[in-house]
């Protein structure tokens, strides 16, 4: 009996890990896409972005601002694979659009930011031209459907970077 309980407790064990692996979130998100979803997030000037950047682990915080029509933002966190990226986002209310403007650093790239920026490229909602050479990779990017969204991404010396710019057309209101 005691050799058929051994038998069973290596099986579970033999087992287990199997199961882990199924337990793989399929299609996880590339940290540099979250990243620059994080942006997304501030430059349309969502006002919970704060509390979604603290949800999805940033040390995020709304700024001290020069104007109520100015709202500025920072933060931070460790993208497992790239570094530890500092975020600033500001957002601009204007008469008739808002800009919003996002940019992320990893000062100290830890991993291969080359896929990161290969991830961002590869977005259906973004198209543009990549150029890589002996300095990096770099893309200029644009949204595919809203041309008022302008995101640059590079890895180059050692660094990795997300800009994002968004001019938001407010409705006409009524006189």
């Amino acid at each position: 009996m005691r050799a058929g309980l051994a038998a069973i407790a290596v099986l579970a064990l033999c087992a287990t890990p199997v199961a882990a692996q199924g337990k793989t979130k399929p299609g996880a998100v590339p940290q540099s896409v979250a990243a620059l979803e994080m942006c997304e997030t501030f430059a349309t000037g969502d006002v919970l972005a704060v509390e979604a950047a603290i949800e999805k682990g940033w040390d995020a915080s709304e700024d001290d601002s020069e104007s109520p029509f100015v709202h500025s933002y920072s933060g931070g966190k460790d993208l497992p694979g790239i570094g530890y990226a500092s975020m600033f986002a500001l957002v601009e209310d204007y008469p008739n659009r808002t800009f919003g403007y996002c940019r992320v650093d990893v000062n100290e790239v830890t991993g291969d930011a080359e896929v990161a920026v290969q991830s961002i490229q590869n977005l259906d909602r973004y198209e543009g031209q990549a150029i890589q050479n002996g300095a990096g990779t770099f893309a200029s990017l644009t949204g595919k459907t809203d041309k008022n969204r302008m995101l640059l991404t590079h890895v180059a010396d050692n660094t990795f970077l997300i800009q994002l710019s968004i001019i938001t057309p407010k409705a006409d209101t009524a006189e």
